[in-house]
């Protein structure tokens, strides 16, 4: 199963999250210098629970990052594409697969999505 592990490098400051399978490795390369960027280690991660999380970090401005704390990365990918990363994380095939065929339609009918409509920074 995979996961998102935040990184940052110490030599030029980027920060960010990346997706691999557990054990994540400490160090990875660094995506702007090459340099090794050293593994962080996020509250969530420190937590017991999900409710924990939404108690003492709730995400800002977010109902869906909000009401679902516990999957990873929620907050950093658009809202179009929320409902099928929830759940892919809660394993629910039924409501997984009618995305996708919604996506599917959306896409044969206009065409690939704007790039704000699938990457979201706040």
């Amino acid at each position: 199963m995979r996961r998102m592990f935040e990184y940052g490098c110490a030599a030029c400051g980027w920060q960010g999250d990346k997706l691999l399978s557990a054990p994540a490795p400490d160090t990875i390369s660094c995506r702007r210098c090459g340099a090794d960027a050293s593994r962080r280690y996020a509250i969530r991660g420190l937590l017991r629970s999900g409710s924990d999380l939404a108690r003492i970090a709730p995400a800002a401005g977010s109902v869906d990052c909000r009401d679902n704390p516990d999957v990873p990365g929620l907050c950093h990918i658009a809202p179009g594409a929320r409902r099928a990363a929830i759940a892919s994380h809660r394993g629910d095939e039924t409501t997984l697969n009618a995305e996708r065929a919604q996506q599917k339609r959306r896409f044969e009918e206009s065409g690939p999505p704007a790039l704000s409509d699938v990457v979201h920074a706040h």
